[in-house]
């Protein structure tokens, strides 16, 4: 599990979700949706400090820095070791937000053509980041 140490910079709510903004301590803004309120969850407070968590399979990756896509987190990062699998490879990438881990199918390593040194950009979408006060 990817976790990086964060504080809440936005909240907008709607019924009973909220999308929050958690600004992290390299400086990169992530977006996470809770099916929470500030009202039903106490840790939901701007400028609180959250973990923001999120699975090393829920990580897709792009050589591509600007796609027109509806994935809203995304991060540089740079390849600093790859472990090849028969279906499955596991990537290292350095980013702003410290190591990322990602699980992609070997498949799709070998179609982008991916290797260690590579600048990628990581992308997770908000339904896949989980906070934890």
């Amino acid at each position: 599990m990817n976790s990086f140490p964060g504080h809440i910079t936005d909240i907008n709510t709607n019924g009973a979700m909220s999308i929050v903004g958690v600004e992290m301590d390299g400086g990169e803004k992530l977006m996470s949706i809770v099916i929470d309120t500030p009202e039903s969850a106490p840790y939901l407070k701007m400028g609180n400090k959250v973990n923001v968590l999120f699975k090393e399979l829920e990580v897709a990756v792009s050589t591509q820095t600007e796609l027109d896509i509806s994935i809203e987190n995304r991060i540089a990062g740079k390849i600093t070791n790859m472990e090849m699998g028969v279906l499955l490879s596991r990537l290292t990438l350095e980013t702003s937000l410290g190591v990322v881990i990602a699980i992609i199918s070997s498949m799709s390593v070998g179609k982008m053509g991916l290797g260690k040194g590579m600048n990628v950009m990581i992308m997770v979408k908000l339904n896949e980041i989980i906070l934890a006060p």
